[in-house]
């Protein structure tokens, strides 16, 4: 399984979707209908809100893009995942700090802690190998 390209192309594309319309849903600020209860009408709070749900949104393109050409890209793919991976880092102190949320976003932690690592491993797998030029 950890040696075909088009089954990892294929997991990418379906990962991929949760940051794009999470990260859709999301700029809508502090009136997410994703949330339970309605949030203060605070300017800072809606503004990162914003930014950080667009930031989930470009994510997501830049997985779609890399997904044509998985095999040569590997530092991108790599850096890409890992900005997902300190993403669930973030939810980890956030769980620390403030307690458990909904049970969603539990599942966006897991998905963002583990998926990284095994795409990792597994986009490793199929990856060329890099031409070094030797001076």
């Amino acid at each position: 399984m950890f040696k075909s390209k088009k089954a990892l192309q294929a997991v990418i594309g379906i990962l991929a979707v949760a940051p794009l319309v999470s990260g859709l849903i999301g700029l809508s600020g502090i009136r997410n209908p994703l949330f339970s209860e309605a949030l203060p009408a605070d300017l800072v709070l809606d503004s990162n809100l914003r930014f950080l749900n667009a930031m989930s949104v470009a994510v997501a393109i830049s997985f779609y893009c890399v997904i044509p050409v998985i095999e040569k890209e590997t530092f991108a793919f790599r850096v890409v995942c890992g900005a997902v991976w300190l993403g669930g880092i973030g939810r980890l102190i956030s769980i620390y700090d403030l307690g458990v949320p909904p049970l969603f976003i539990i599942g966006f932690l897991a998905l963002e802690l583990l998926a990284p690592i095994l795409i990792i491993y597994w986009q490793k797998q199929i990856a060329l190998p890099v031409k070094r030029d030797v001076i």
